[in-house]
Protein backbone atom coordinates (compact mmCIF):
# COMPACT_ATOMS: atom_id res chain seq x y z
CA UNK A 1 0.00 0.00 0.00
CA UNK A 2 3.02 2.28 -0.40
CA UNK A 3 4.81 1.99 -3.74
CA UNK A 4 6.53 4.58 -5.93
CA UNK A 5 7.05 4.50 -9.69
CA UNK A 6 9.15 6.39 -12.22
CA UNK A 7 6.43 9.03 -12.30
CA UNK A 8 7.98 10.32 -9.06
CA UNK A 9 11.25 9.22 -7.41
CA UNK A 10 11.64 5.58 -8.39
CA UNK A 11 13.12 3.97 -11.50
CA UNK A 12 10.46 1.22 -11.51
CA UNK A 13 7.98 1.33 -14.36
CA UNK A 14 4.33 0.67 -13.57
CA UNK A 15 4.27 -2.71 -15.34
CA UNK A 16 7.40 -3.80 -13.48
CA UNK A 17 5.68 -3.01 -10.19
CA UNK A 18 2.65 -5.15 -11.08
CA UNK A 19 4.89 -7.96 -12.32
CA UNK A 20 6.77 -7.98 -9.01
CA UNK A 21 3.51 -7.84 -7.08
CA UNK A 22 2.24 -10.86 -9.03
CA UNK A 23 5.43 -12.78 -8.29
CA UNK A 24 4.97 -12.02 -4.58
CA UNK A 25 1.37 -13.22 -4.66
CA UNK A 26 -0.16 -9.87 -3.73
CA UNK A 27 -3.89 -9.43 -4.26
CA UNK A 28 -3.91 -5.65 -4.01
CA UNK A 29 -1.44 -2.76 -4.22
CA UNK A 30 -1.53 1.02 -4.05
CA UNK A 31 0.53 3.30 -6.26
CA UNK A 32 1.41 6.30 -4.09
CA UNK A 33 3.71 8.57 -6.06
CA UNK A 34 4.77 11.88 -4.58
CA UNK A 35 2.30 14.67 -5.37
CA UNK A 36 1.18 13.16 -8.67
CA UNK A 37 -1.45 10.86 -10.12
CA UNK A 38 0.22 10.63 -13.54
CA UNK A 39 0.90 6.91 -13.23
CA UNK A 40 -2.65 5.90 -12.36
CA UNK A 41 -3.96 5.55 -15.93
CA UNK A 42 -1.20 3.03 -16.73
CA UNK A 43 -1.73 1.31 -13.40
CA UNK A 44 -5.39 0.73 -14.24
CA UNK A 45 -4.37 -1.12 -17.39
CA UNK A 46 -1.85 -3.37 -15.65
CA UNK A 47 -4.21 -3.93 -12.74
CA UNK A 48 -6.51 -5.71 -15.17
CA UNK A 49 -3.85 -7.59 -17.11
CA UNK A 50 -2.14 -8.89 -13.94
CA UNK A 51 -5.41 -9.38 -12.05
CA UNK A 52 -4.25 -7.33 -9.06
CA UNK A 53 -6.57 -4.84 -7.40
CA UNK A 54 -5.38 -1.25 -7.61
CA UNK A 55 -5.94 1.31 -4.88
CA UNK A 56 -5.52 4.70 -6.50
CA UNK A 57 -3.50 6.99 -4.31
CA UNK A 58 -0.62 9.38 -3.82
CA UNK A 59 1.76 10.61 -1.15
CA UNK A 60 1.10 14.28 -0.52
CA UNK A 61 3.92 16.45 0.80
CA UNK A 62 3.04 18.78 3.64
CA UNK A 63 4.82 20.55 6.46
CA UNK A 64 4.29 21.11 10.16
CA UNK A 65 6.27 23.73 12.05
CA UNK A 66 8.73 23.80 9.17
CA UNK A 67 9.21 20.02 9.12
CA UNK A 68 8.29 17.87 6.11
CA UNK A 69 5.45 15.42 6.76
CA UNK A 70 4.08 12.95 4.20
CA UNK A 71 0.38 12.13 4.06
CA UNK A 72 -0.75 9.07 2.10
CA UNK A 73 -4.04 9.25 0.24
CA UNK A 74 -6.06 6.17 -0.72
CA UNK A 75 -9.15 5.89 -2.93
CA UNK A 76 -8.78 9.50 -4.02
CA UNK A 77 -10.71 10.68 -7.12
CA UNK A 78 -7.85 10.47 -9.60
CA UNK A 79 -9.91 11.83 -12.50
CA UNK A 80 -10.99 15.01 -10.75
CA UNK A 81 -9.85 18.02 -12.78
CA UNK A 82 -9.72 20.34 -9.77
CA UNK A 83 -7.42 17.90 -7.99
CA UNK A 84 -5.20 17.64 -11.06
CA UNK A 85 -4.94 21.43 -11.14
CA UNK A 86 -3.95 21.45 -7.46
CA UNK A 87 -1.24 18.87 -8.08
CA UNK A 88 0.03 20.81 -11.11
CA UNK A 89 0.65 23.75 -8.78
CA UNK A 90 2.47 21.47 -6.35
CA UNK A 91 4.64 20.15 -9.18
CA UNK A 92 5.60 23.71 -10.11
CA UNK A 93 6.52 24.47 -6.50
CA UNK A 94 8.65 21.35 -6.47
CA UNK A 95 10.34 22.49 -9.69
CA UNK A 96 11.12 25.89 -8.14
CA UNK A 97 12.38 24.17 -5.00
CA UNK A 98 14.75 21.89 -6.91
CA UNK A 99 15.98 24.82 -8.98
CA UNK A 100 16.75 26.77 -5.79
CA UNK A 101 18.56 23.78 -4.29
CA UNK A 102 20.59 23.30 -7.47
CA UNK A 103 21.60 26.94 -7.48
CA UNK A 104 22.49 26.74 -3.79
CA UNK A 105 24.76 23.78 -4.53
CA UNK A 106 26.36 25.86 -7.28
CA UNK A 107 27.11 28.58 -4.74
CA UNK A 108 28.91 25.88 -2.75
CA UNK A 109 31.04 25.03 -5.77
CA UNK A 110 29.38 21.76 -6.83
CA UNK A 111 28.69 22.76 -10.43
CA UNK A 112 25.10 21.63 -10.95
CA UNK A 113 23.79 22.12 -14.51
CA UNK A 114 20.12 22.69 -13.67
CA UNK A 115 19.05 22.46 -17.33
CA UNK A 116 20.65 19.02 -17.61
CA UNK A 117 19.13 18.03 -14.27
CA UNK A 118 15.59 18.82 -15.39
CA UNK A 119 16.08 17.03 -18.72
CA UNK A 120 16.88 13.89 -16.75
CA UNK A 121 13.53 14.11 -14.95
CA UNK A 122 11.63 13.28 -18.16
CA UNK A 123 8.45 14.84 -16.78
CA UNK A 124 8.55 13.15 -13.38
CA UNK A 125 7.73 15.13 -10.25
CA UNK A 126 10.97 16.81 -9.12
CA UNK A 127 12.31 15.43 -5.83
CA UNK A 128 15.46 15.66 -3.74
CA UNK A 129 16.35 12.13 -4.81
CA UNK A 130 16.70 13.28 -8.41
CA UNK A 131 19.21 15.90 -7.29
CA UNK A 132 21.04 13.34 -5.14
CA UNK A 133 21.25 10.98 -8.11
CA UNK A 134 22.66 13.80 -10.24
CA UNK A 135 25.35 14.54 -7.63
CA UNK A 136 26.23 10.83 -7.48
CA UNK A 137 26.42 10.53 -11.27
CA UNK A 138 28.71 13.55 -11.49
CA UNK A 139 31.00 12.24 -8.78
CA UNK A 140 30.20 15.07 -6.36
CA UNK A 141 29.29 12.54 -3.67
CA UNK A 142 30.20 8.90 -3.15
CA UNK A 143 26.74 7.67 -2.10
CA UNK A 144 23.14 8.82 -2.11
CA UNK A 145 23.23 8.82 1.69
CA UNK A 146 26.15 11.23 1.61
CA UNK A 147 24.24 13.59 -0.70
CA UNK A 148 21.39 13.81 1.79
CA UNK A 149 23.49 13.90 4.94
CA UNK A 150 25.86 16.57 3.61
CA UNK A 151 23.60 18.75 1.49
CA UNK A 152 19.93 17.84 1.03
CA UNK A 153 18.39 17.00 4.43
CA UNK A 154 16.74 19.48 6.82
CA UNK A 155 19.42 21.61 8.45
CA UNK A 156 21.89 20.99 5.62
CA UNK A 157 23.05 23.93 3.43
CA UNK A 158 21.10 23.08 0.25
CA UNK A 159 17.81 21.99 1.83
CA UNK A 160 14.58 23.86 1.30
CA UNK A 161 11.07 22.86 2.38
CA UNK A 162 8.66 25.00 0.37
CA UNK A 163 5.47 22.91 0.49
CA UNK A 164 2.04 24.24 -0.30
CA UNK A 165 0.04 22.48 2.40
CA UNK A 166 -0.05 22.20 6.15
CA UNK A 167 -0.87 18.70 7.41
CA UNK A 168 -4.38 19.88 8.26
CA UNK A 169 -4.85 21.27 4.74
CA UNK A 170 -3.54 18.05 3.20
CA UNK A 171 -6.03 16.01 5.23
CA UNK A 172 -8.86 18.32 4.17
CA UNK A 173 -7.82 18.19 0.53
CA UNK A 174 -7.73 14.39 0.49
CA UNK A 175 -11.16 14.23 2.10
CA UNK A 176 -12.52 16.80 -0.36
CA UNK A 177 -11.59 14.55 -3.26
CA UNK A 178 -13.07 11.39 -1.77
CA UNK A 179 -9.96 9.83 -0.27
CA UNK A 180 -8.71 8.59 3.08
CA UNK A 181 -5.64 10.21 4.66
CA UNK A 182 -2.87 8.37 6.51
CA UNK A 183 0.29 9.65 8.18
CA UNK A 184 3.19 7.97 6.38
CA UNK A 185 6.11 6.41 8.31
CA UNK A 186 5.21 8.14 11.62
CA UNK A 187 8.27 6.67 13.33
CA UNK A 188 10.59 9.11 11.54
CA UNK A 189 8.66 12.21 12.68
CA UNK A 190 11.01 14.22 14.87
CA UNK A 191 8.42 15.15 17.51
CA UNK A 192 6.33 12.09 18.30
CA UNK A 193 3.69 14.19 20.09
CA UNK A 194 2.67 15.40 16.65
CA UNK A 195 1.22 11.99 15.77
CA UNK A 196 -1.65 12.45 18.22
CA UNK A 197 -1.95 16.06 17.09
CA UNK A 198 -2.47 14.88 13.51
CA UNK A 199 -5.10 12.45 14.75
CA UNK A 200 -6.89 15.38 16.39
CA UNK A 201 -6.80 17.17 13.02
CA UNK A 202 -8.86 14.36 11.52
CA UNK A 203 -6.39 12.09 9.75
CA UNK A 204 -8.11 8.79 8.90
CA UNK A 205 -5.28 6.44 9.76
CA UNK A 206 -1.64 5.65 10.46
CA UNK A 207 0.95 3.65 8.59
CA UNK A 208 1.74 1.02 11.21
CA UNK A 209 3.84 -1.41 9.14
CA UNK A 210 7.03 -0.21 7.46
CA UNK A 211 10.44 -1.75 6.65
CA UNK A 212 12.47 0.31 9.15
CA UNK A 213 9.79 0.48 11.85
CA UNK A 214 10.64 -1.47 14.98
CA UNK A 215 8.21 -3.96 16.48
CA UNK A 216 7.80 -1.65 19.49
CA UNK A 217 6.95 1.35 17.33
CA UNK A 218 4.60 -0.70 15.18
CA UNK A 219 2.79 -1.90 18.29
CA UNK A 220 2.63 1.66 19.61
CA UNK A 221 0.95 2.99 16.46
CA UNK A 222 -1.38 0.00 16.18
CA UNK A 223 -2.56 0.60 19.74
CA UNK A 224 -2.92 4.29 19.02
CA UNK A 225 -5.03 3.55 15.94
CA UNK A 226 -7.28 1.28 17.98
CA UNK A 227 -7.54 3.80 20.83
CA UNK A 228 -8.58 6.65 18.55
CA UNK A 229 -10.61 4.48 16.16
CA UNK A 230 -8.32 5.13 13.23
CA UNK A 231 -7.50 2.92 10.27
CA UNK A 232 -4.18 1.18 9.65
CA UNK A 233 -2.04 0.69 6.59
CA UNK A 234 1.49 -0.30 5.69
CA UNK A 235 3.83 -1.13 2.88
CA UNK A 236 7.34 -1.33 1.53
CA UNK A 237 7.77 2.26 0.31
CA UNK A 238 9.53 0.60 -2.63
CA UNK A 239 11.53 2.91 -4.91
CA UNK A 240 12.86 0.42 -7.44
CA UNK A 241 16.64 0.13 -7.42
CA UNK A 242 16.96 3.43 -5.55
CA UNK A 243 16.10 1.60 -2.33
CA UNK A 244 17.75 -1.73 -2.95
CA UNK A 245 17.13 -2.95 0.60
CA UNK A 246 13.37 -3.24 0.11
CA UNK A 247 11.26 -4.44 -2.80
CA UNK A 248 7.57 -4.66 -3.66
CA UNK A 249 5.86 -7.24 -1.45
CA UNK A 250 8.59 -7.58 1.17
CA UNK A 251 6.32 -5.73 3.59
CA UNK A 252 2.61 -6.45 3.39
CA UNK A 253 -0.62 -6.08 5.34
CA UNK A 254 -3.80 -8.10 5.75
CA UNK A 255 -6.45 -7.44 3.12
CA UNK A 256 -8.87 -6.92 6.01
CA UNK A 257 -7.28 -3.49 6.48
CA UNK A 258 -8.26 -2.58 2.92
CA UNK A 259 -11.78 -3.78 3.63
CA UNK A 260 -11.81 -1.53 6.72
CA UNK A 261 -10.95 1.41 4.46
CA UNK A 262 -13.72 0.53 2.05
CA UNK A 263 -16.12 0.17 4.94
CA UNK A 264 -15.18 3.62 6.20
CA UNK A 265 -15.98 4.98 2.76
CA UNK A 266 -19.26 3.07 2.60
CA UNK A 267 -18.06 0.81 -0.20
CA UNK A 268 -18.52 -2.40 1.80
CA UNK A 269 -21.67 -3.29 3.67
CA UNK A 270 -21.19 -3.94 7.38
Amino acid sequence: MHIHSNFSDSDAEIETIFKQAKEKGLACIAITDHDTLDGISSARIYSKSYDIELIEGLELSAEHEGIEIHVLAYFIDSDNQELKAELAQVKELRRERLLWMGEKLNSLGLGVDTEELFLKLKGAVPTRLHLALYLLEKGKVKTLRQAFEKYLSPGRPAYRGRFKYSVEKAIQLIRKFGGLSFIAHPHIISDQSWVEEFISLGVDGLETVYPTMSFAKSSLYKNMAIKFQRLQSGGSDAHGSYKKFVKVGEVSIAYAWVEDMKRRLGRVKC
